[in-house]
């Protein structure tokens, strides 16, 4: 098989496991075959993939330093991996390693084995990913390692784990399409001004993807301005703490993907009343995911949000909270406007504004939260499976999947009927734990 494969092929699967497991990898693969000897020796951009962890070989990663000096390095330290191997042996190792920094392209390193670097001198790089060192006694000075203005053009990929402000402020630049911040503790305690991560975004306007992860957002403490993002196409936040100072004053107008994952203090109603906005609106939404963050009394606005999205082709809403509620309709009298799957049900779901079917386009819901399966089969009687072909003016995409918790939802044969309109039966799955875990009776 692997003799069928064209060489360029095979070279890049040895790139992708090579960066999984080191440089150790290759002698063996060698003896497989001549072919594969041949590939090895024949693609010098193996030599440049450098994984620094607990198995990593001083003397073998020296060898491979020496015969990759002209070839484009991608490093991959590990914690774990710099602990292993010890001051010792890295002492030895980091001087060759940062004299060939001027071809470093893609580094995942931490602070603390920067202490010899210059950013001046790292012009090459196009993505990194930075960790800061939890070690008072070995603190590298973000001033030193910036003191050389440096004229970077690649780097277009940004991520910071646990860094300070002086660590991540001179990386940002409109050449940046993509940021991931995650500030988790460390020497920190996490918390970030949400006047900081504006800051951040207006010094990166030119952003497709942004990441945020364990932060927790102080209020702003003075006036503010808007931060258009005019290119951001996803966005994911996850345990991000008072979100809403931030999305409320973020202009995302060509988002593609949005995902909200457990963010506390989240006022949705304000964000959906603000994002519903044509100045706000992200028309072209194709993907919403919010897990645990969504409340009863926000359904009537996010269904006025959703009646703006004609392009959203998949939902997903879970909820963990045991809060005793249903998380789809508000309390007390159902309808379309407080009602999601109502709304979703409805030829005039959209309601009086918008008009028309609730996301016409929309073709896969996930919904984990407590529901009713009666509610779910309405939704698939109106809009159709796959086993179902609409067509028609005004007639919206029939539904390519729907997941949820059917089992203690509804019936055995309430079940059988939600399937029943879809040719597979994984394209109607059961997500309940008896299920995901093979023990219910319905599967």
């Amino acid at each position: 098989m692997l003799d069928q494969l064209p060489p360029e092929i095979f070279g890049r699967v040895l790139e992708i496991a090579t960066e999984a497991w080191g440089i150790s990898f290759l002698p063996p693969v060698c003896l497989v075959s001549s072919v594969c000897h041949d590939v090895v020796l024949s693609t010098p951009s193996l030599w440049g993939i450098l994984v620094i962890d607990q198995r990593s070989s001083i003397p073998l990663l020296t060898q491979q330093l020496v015969k990759a000096k002209e070839t484009d390095l991608r490093i991959t330290v590990g914690r774990k991996g710099v602990r292993a191997l010890g001051d010792k042996h890295l002492r030895k190792f980091l001087p060759s390693l940062v004299a060939l920094s001027h071809n470093w392209v893609r580094v995942d390193i931490l602070t603390n084995l920067l202490s010899s670097a210059s950013w001046a001198d790292m012009g090459r790089v196009e993505v990194l990913r930075l960790r800061f060192h939890e070690d008072f006694n070995r603190v590298v000075s973000a001033e030193k390692f910036f003191q050389v203005e440096a004229r970077q053009r690649n780097l277009h990929s940004f991520t910071a784990v646990s860094l300070p402000e002086q660590w991540i402020t001179p990386f940002l630049t409109p050449r940046i399409t993509y940021l991931e911040l995650e500030r988790y503790g460390g020497m920190f305690d996490g918390n970030m001004p949400a006047s900081t991560i504006h800051r951040y975004l207006s010094l990166t306007p030119n952003l497709h993807t942004l990441h945020l992860h364990n932060i927790y957002l102080l209020p702003f403490s003075g006036p503010k301005e808007p931060v258009f993002l005019p290119h951001l196409q996803n966005l994911d936040l996850s345990r991000v703490s008072n979100l809403t100072s931030l999305l409320l004053d973020l202009r995302a107008p060509a988002l593609r993907t949005l995902t909200i994952r457990d963010c506390s203090v989240a006022q949705m109603t304000s964000i959906f009343s603000q994002w519903s906005q044509p100045s706000y609106l992200p028309t072209h939404l194709q993907y919403l995911e919010l897990a645990n963050c969504l409340l009863p009394q926000d359904i009537p606005l996010f269904i006025g949000f959703l009646a703006r999205l004609p392009a959203l082709v998949r939902l997903t809403l879970f909820d963990t909270r045991e809060i005793g509620e249903d998380l789809t309709s508000m309390p007390g009298a159902r309808s379309a406007e407080t009602d999601l799957f109502r709304a979703l049900a409805s030829p005039e779901g959209a309601g009086p504004v918008v008009g028309g079917w609730l996301c016409p386009s929309l073709m896969h819901l996930c919904i984990d939260a407590p529901l009713q399966i009666g509610d779910l089969l309405s939704v698939v009687r109106a809009r159709g499976g796959t086993r179902t072909i609409m067509r028609g003016v005004g007639v919206p995409v029939s539904l390519r999947s729907v997941q949820g918790p059917f089992c203690s939802a509804g019936t055995v044969d309430e079940v059988a009927e939600l399937r029943s309109y879809f040719v597979d039966p994984e394209d109607a799955r059961c997500i309940c734990l008896a299920c995901v875990f093979g023990t219910s009776v319905t599967v």
